[in-house]
């Protein structure tokens, strides 16, 4: 049967109007941006509070001890060469004491040996003054002083022994002056001299406040 094209026209645009309502529909379901099962979380890892830090500061009480600087006679010796021009006077020092122990007060005796160097002996050579100070940063005190002529041509030595007096209290180190003046002959027996003084110097360290030796 033809229909009438009026007919025609409305059935088709009844047709396609249901068509589109579909459509609509079905694109409206898959579209949303709107879980289809369930809620999004509300509760964000990233918002959740840091653990409290528990930060332990060290007293300065728990401070290590101090520790006392090495001398040169923790071994028991030392050996200390002074040049004087055409010779050198070598200084020995030691000790029996343990060095390493020495406080402000306690008893310190040392002993020291001197013998002159690179020459060939035909010169005579004599010691008019030897002497020893010590300074404690506070107080100086000549601790030994010899004069008179001692002979100290090789192999002849010269040796002495000094007991050092009581430092001031709270002291961190003595230090000993060692001053030698010295007759040296001109030449080989002419009987004429000329005068050389030739100084050295000891430090040594000492024990305070609880220090620790190191």
């Amino acid at each position: 049967m033809r229909l009438p094209r009026s007919a025609a026209v409305g059935l088709m645009a009844a047709v396609l109007c249901g068509s589109l309502a579909g459509c609509a529909s079905f694109q409206e379901l898959t579209s949303s941006s709107t879980p289809l099962l369930g809620k999004s979380s509300t509760n964000d890892p990233s918002t959740e509070p840091s653990p409290s830090v528990s930060v332990s500061v060290s007293s300065s009480a728990a401070a290590e001890k101090p520790v006392r600087a090495s001398g040169p006679l923790d071994t028991g010796s030392v050996v200390h060469r002074v040049k004087q021009g055409a010779f050198t006077v070598t200084l020995t020092y030691w000790t029996s004491d343990n060095a390493k122990l020495y406080t402000a007060g306690s008893n310190k005796t040392l002993n020291i040996a001197a013998h002159i160097e690179d020459t060939d002996g035909k010169q005579r050579v004599t010691v008019s003054t030897f002497q020893v100070t010590q300074d404690d940063g506070a107080a100086r005190a000549n601790v030994r002083t010899d004069n008179g002529k001692f002979d100290v041509t090789p192999p002849y030595p010269y040796n002495t022994v000094v007991t050092l007096p009581a430092a001031t209290a709270g002291a961190t180190a003595l230090t000993l002056t060692v001053r030698m003046d010295l007759l040296v002959e001109t030449a080989p027996e002419a009987d004429t001299y000329y005068r050389s003084t030739a100084l050295d110097s000891l430090t040594l360290p000492l024990v305070k406040d609880g220090a620790t030796d190191d």
